[in-house]
């Protein structure tokens, strides 16, 4: 649907469709997991900030009641390949849609 869309409350990096669903899909990219997954780096004050560009976003668009979520997609490199994690519903806010 869409990529790295600015809002006042900062940038989602992909709004996607699964059904009926739109997701809001954070992705993280480590070259190396010497310091954690890259999954790992989706802190509370980015899940707080997410949710309101998210809220933001939906406004904007003219979305109006519809069933959203929230994802993060992990790069990571291992042994000289990359590969991938996607954390369906990998947080939830109950003031997502709080501006």
């Amino acid at each position: 649907m869409a990529r790295n869309v600015v809002t006042r409350a900062g940038e989602m990096d992909l709004v996607a469709e699964e059904g009926q669903t739109l997701c809001f899909v954070e992705v993280k990219a480590r070259s190396s997991i010497a310091y954690g997954e890259a999954i790992g780096f989706v802190t509370p004050i980015k899940q707080r900030g997410l949710a309101r560009a998210s809220a933001l976003y939906l406004a904007r668009e003219g979305i109006g009641e519809r069933e959203v979520r929230f994802d993060v997609l992990g790069l990571e490199r291992r042994n000289g390949r990359w590969s991938q994690v996607l954390l369906r519903n990998a947080f939830a806010s109950d003031k997502a849609f709080l501006v």
